[in-house]
């Protein structure tokens, strides 16, 4: 991991001019979001930050604690996912060093400009520990990508179930969904990347050779098609992910509002997890809060609780990520010792 970093000081990537608008669009986007959530919460006016500081003032520890504890379940469930993806393509891996891996790229998530940073320092860790560099970034695409399917359903359940009556959840929905359905085509369809090698490979050589990668990692990808049951156990452990994600948001603000109703949150979050999936803002800085803010009135939750619940969350995940910070220095520190 050092040396990725030392690489990348020296050699900082060349953005073009696209890349550039982009990044300057999502932080403008984030600033905008976070406008809305002070307007939204009346954080603007004295009332408004006073309602706020009495709401944080009452939280209770003891569900404090449970959502701190259940974020770290959400950790496990997620590599004992990425454990049975391994498995399945005979790469053993302790589910205790999947954790660590997991904490270690939420550390580099917090200063990395975008919310895949921790992915691909789980890639780096797992292809150092296996020596399957392709296997390795199959297993992360396919984890991530079983879940992102599942959150689709679930947050198309809750559309249908639900009269939120708000077109921008449905376009939410429907463009996630027209995602998905992409990237499961560019993986399946076995001609598309022989044509670009056609067209563009004899003629360009590092084109040619990123397709070859891009053809390697994509019969690693293809791999998992044909094991049904790995896959139905994948999406199975998806499904128990998902809902424990609502008992943490429960969780969470329980620690501030006794009365939070469990089946409220059963329809609020997955469209509040939908929403913060949206790459439309800087590591997500904003649409979380933002989320939060606009989901919890529909059902009847005051503002305060809703920025309160967003704030614990957000504060979770930079603890999460210190612990990440910590577990990656003692990991360096144990590989000098043994250096030396």
């Amino acid at each position: 991991m050092n040396e990725l970093i030392q690489q990348t000081k020296e050699n900082p990537p060349q953005r073009g001019k696209k890349s550039r608008l982009f990044f300057f669009i999502k932080i403008a986007v984030s600033v905008l979001l976070l406008a809305y959530v002070i307007w939204k919460s009346g954080l603007d006016s004295t009332s408004g930050r006073d309602s706020l500081l009495q709401t944080l003032s009452q939280v209770n520890l003891f569900w404090l604690a449970f959502s701190i504890a259940v974020g770290v379940l959400l950790t496990v469930i997620s590599s004992w996912k990425w454990q049975v993806l391994l498995r399945s393509k005979g790469i053993e891996v302790s589910l205790t060093r999947l954790v660590l891996f997991y904490f270690i790229g939420r550390f580099f998530n917090m200063f990395l400009p975008s919310s895949m940073g921790g992915d691909v320092v789980r890639v780096w860790e797992l292809s150092r520990h296996s020596g399957e560099k392709y296997e390795a970034l199959a297993s992360v695409l396919v984890e991530r990508l079983s879940g992102m399917t599942t959150l689709v359903f679930i947050s198309a359940a809750a559309v249908l179930t639900h009269d939120y009556q708000l077109p921008i959840l449905s376009a939410g929905v429907l463009f996630l969904a027209v995602m998905n359905a992409a990237i499961f085509w560019l993986i399946l369809d076995q001609r598309i990347l022989p044509l670009l090698s056609r067209l563009f490979g004899s003629r360009f050589r590092l084109a040619g050779m990123l397709l070859a990668k891009l053809s390697r990692l994509q019969d690693a990808v293809r791999e998992y098609k044909d094991n049904k049951a790995v896959l139905i156990q994948v999406f199975a452990i998806s499904c128990l992910f998902y809902f424990m994600a609502v008992v943490n948001v429960w969780g969470t603000a329980l620690a501030f509002f006794p009365d939070m109703n469990f089946y409220s949150m059963l329809l609020a979050v997955p469209a509040i997890m939908l929403v913060m999936n949206l790459p439309v803002s800087i590591g997500g800085i904003g649409l979380m809060e933002a989320a939060f803010t606009f989901f919890f009135p529909l059902f009847g939750y005051s503002a305060a609780l809703a920025v309160s619940t967003a704030l614990l969350m957000r504060l979770k995940n930079i603890l999460y990520g210190i612990a990440g910070g910590f577990l990656h220095l003692g990991r360096l520190r144990a590989s000098s010792g043994a250096a030396q």
